[in-house]
């Protein structure tokens, strides 16, 4: 008898706000600007195309996009490092407006 290893992947990453405000589905890849955050009165700090979430084989994954103000995972600046792995209870911080927990 051959055992046989199924690797079952998320279907979709799930960013919400702690207030329940929005939430975002993201499925595949997500370019997240200020448009998406028209609901927050400071949303002007946040950079037209401000970061990127993508699936990356099993993964999802966070990319800064250039931004001004910056992106931070668990409080760290990932503005130039590049994509950084990010997995449910993360907090992405955009730009010191708003805060999105990875679900």
């Amino acid at each position: 008898m051959e055992i046989y290893t199924i690797e079952v992947y998320p279907q979709y990453l799930l960013l919400k706000t702690r207030d329940g405000r929005a939430a975002y589905k993201v499925d595949g890849y997500k370019v997240f600007g200020r448009g998406d955050f028209m609901w927050h009165p400071h949303n002007i700090y946040i950079s037209r195309r401000h970061f990127a979430v993508g699936r990356l084989g099993g993964g999802y994954f966070i990319e800064d996009l250039g931004s001004t103000n910056g992106t931070f995972v668990n409080g760290v600046d990932i503005r130039g490092v590049g994509r950084v792995d990010i997995k449910p209870g993360d907090v992405i911080n955009v730009a010191d407006v708003v805060e999105l927990l990875v679900d």
